[in-house]
C-alpha cells in the first residue's frame, strides 16, 4: 500500500469515542468489538502514525494519545467491518492469506526443527569461511547483460572492433539491467562469493583492463563483462561481516539438511512419466485430460498434473513452457517439497503456533484494510473532476503555487499535479465520512481506558 494511502486509511476523523475509566483494566488500552489493544500494540502503532499521517505531533501528551489511538481504532473498525463483510472469504484474498499461512508454518518449522539458536565460532572458522566461500578477494567490474547469446555476441564484435563499451550499454544491456548497475554498466566492488557462480572463475582468473573472451550466461542473461580491478579483502575489516555470513550459511546448510532428510522420510518419488504432459502446459491451458496423472508421490500425499496446472493459474508454479527439462523438475519437485513441510508442519501442531497465528491475522488485517480502502475510498471519490474544477482550484490557491521570485507557475505546468490533489483529498474525504459511519455503527463496540491511556509512553516522559 502507497505512504499516502496509509495516511488516508489512519487520518483522524471528527468522531466522538466513549471513554470509559477502567482502573485495573490488565494493561489493556481499548477495546474494540472483540478486539483488546494492550498497551504496548498501542504504542508500537502509535509510534509508527507519527512517522506517517500524525508527523505533526511534537509531544505527546493526552491530548496526543488520544488523538493517536483514535487512529489505531480506526485501523481496527474497519478490521471489524471487513469481518463483518466476509471479504477475507473472497478467493483472491482468502489465497493471499492461505500464502501467509504456509510461509509463516515452513518458517516455523526451520526454526523449531532445523536451525539451532546460536552458531558459536572460532577464528579458525571464519578464516576457513573466509577462503572457501571466496569472501578474501574482491573484483571491480562493467557489465552488459543481453537477452540472448546472439546479441551478447554482437557486442563482443564490436568491442574487438574497437567501439566503446559505454556506447554498447543502452543498446545492448536489459534495461532493469541497467537501472540495477551504475553508468556504463560499472557495478563497484564484489566479493567473489557474492558473483553468480559462473562469473566466479573468469573474474578471478583473467587479465586485468581486458573483456572476457566469450559470453557468461547467468539467471540474468548473457554477460559480456571487462575487468577494472582486484583487491584482497583485510580479514579484520570483514570480521563483523563474516560472523553475520557464516551464522547464515550454517543456517542454510541446516535447512538443506532438514529438508533432505524429510523428503527421505516421507519417501518423495518422481514419477517421470508425468513429465512430458507437463510440458505441454502453456499459458493459455485451461484443463488437461491427464490432469490426475501423478507428477510426485509421497507417504500420504501427491501432486498431480491438475495440481500444477491449477498453481499455475494462480502463479504460484513457474510455467513449463519457459522451462529446460532439468528447470522444470527442479519447480515441480519444490512444490512437492512445500507441501512435505506444510504436512510436516500441521503434524507437529505448528498451526495453532502464536507467532503462525499473528502473522496470519496481521496479513488479514492488512488485507480487509486495503480492500476497504479501495473499494468505500476510491469508488466514492470517483466523481469525475472536471478541468474547470481544477482550474478553479488553481485561481482560489494561487498562494500556492506562488514562487520564491513572485511569479506564478503557469497552470498548464500543474494541471495534472493539481487533479491528483483533488483527488486525494475527495478519497481522504470519502474515507472519513465511512470511518465516521463505523464509529456511528460500532459506538457501543468501543472502550477507551484513560487511566491506561495515561501509563503510555513513560519511558519517553523519564529520559
Amino acid at each position: 500500500m502507497e505512504m499516502t494511502e496509509t495516511k488516508h486509511l489512519l487520518r483522524v476523523v471528527s468522531a466522538s469515542l466513549l471513554v470509559v475509566a477502567c482502573a485495573g483494566a490488565d494493561e489493556i488500552v481499548a477495546r474494540v468489538g472483540d478486539k483488546e489493544i494492550p498497551l504496548t500494540e498501542f504504542e508500537a502503532a502509535a509510534r509508527k502514525l507519527r512517522k506517517t499521517g500524525y508527523d505533526h505531533i511534537e509531544v505527546v501528551d493526552q491530548a496526543a494519545k488520544l488523538e493517536l489511538l483514535d487512529g489505531v481504532i480506526a485501523r481496527e473498525l474497519l478490521i471489524l467491518e471487513g469481518r463483518k463483510r466476509g471479504i477475507d472469504r473472497d478467493p483472491t484474498i482468502a489465497d493471499e492469506i492461505l500464502k501467509t499461512e504456509q510461509r509463516a508454518l515452513m518458517s516455523q518449522l526451520y526454526e523449531e526443527e532445523a536451525v539451532q539458536k546460536e552458531y558459536p565460532h572460532t577464528d579458525a572458522d571464519l578464516l576457513a569461511f573466509f577462503a572457501e566461500y571466496q569472501y578474501d578477494s574482491e573484483v571491480f567490474s562493467r557489465h552488459i547483460v543481453c537477452d540472448s547469446l546472439d546479441q551478447a555476441l554482437e557486442v563482443l564484435t564490436a568491442l574487438k572492433s574497437g567501439v566503446g563499451f559505454e556506447s554498447l550499454v543502452d543498446s545492448y544491456s536489459i534495461e532493469h539491467i541497467q537501472n540495477r548497475y551504475g553508468p556504463g554498466g560499472w557495478v563497484g566492488w564484489f566479493k567473489t562469493g557474492e558473483l553468480y557462480e559462473e562469473l566466479r572463475v573468469p573474474l578471478s582468473t583473467m587479465p586485468l583492463g581486458q573483456f572476457y573472451p566469450e559470453p557468461i550466461k547467468t539467471p540474468l542473461g548473457y554477460h559480456v563483462f571487462g575487468l577494472k580491478a582486484r583487491r584482497p579483502v583485510d580479514f579484520e575489516a570483514a570480521r563483523e561481516w563474516l560472523v553475520k555470513s557464516l551464522r547464515t550459511q550454517r543456517r542454510a546448510d541446516d535447512m538443506e539438511r532438514y529438508v533432505v532428510d524429510l523428503r527421505r522420510r516421507y519417501n518423495l518419488v518422481a514419477h517421470r512419466e508425468a513429465f512430458p504432459v507437463l510440458r505441454s502446459i502453456r499459458p493459455e491451458t485451461k484443463t488437461l485430460a491427464d490432469s490426475d496423472l501423478a507428477v510426485f508421490t509421497w507417504r500420504g500425499g501427491r501432486l498431480t498434473v491438475g495440481d500444477y496446472l491449477a498453481l499455475l493459474v494462480k502463479h504460484r508454479a513457474r510455467n513449463p513452457a519457459g522451462l529446460d527439462s532439468a528447470q522444470l523438475y527442479s519447480a515441480a519437485d519444490n512444490l512437492a517439497g512445500r507441501e512435505i513441510m506444510k504436512t510436516e508442519a500441521r503434524k507437529l501442531g505448528l498451526d495453532r503456533n502464536k507467532e503462525v497465528q499473528q502473522k496470519v491475522e496481521s496479513k488479514r488485517a492488512e488485507l480487509l484494510v486495503k480492500w476497504l480502502y479501495h473499494t468505500e475510498a476510491k469508488r466514492s471519490a470517483l466523481t469525475e473532476i472536471s478541468g474547470d474544477d481544477v482550474r478553479a482550484f488553481y485561481d482560489q490557491n494561487l498562494d500556492l503555487f506562488t514562487r520564491d521570485d513572485g511569479k506564478v507557475t503557469d497552470f498548464s505546468f500543474i494541471r495534472d499535479n493539481i487533479h491528483t490533489l483533488m483527488r486525494n483529498q475527495a478519497e481522504t474525504r470519502a474515507m472519513d465520512e465511512f470511518i465516521a459511519r463505523l464509529r456511528e455503527t460500532y459506538k457501543d463496540q468501543i472502550e477507551i481506558y484513560a487511566d491506561v491511556l495515561a501509563l503510555a509512553f513513560a519511558e519517553e516522559r523519564t529520559e
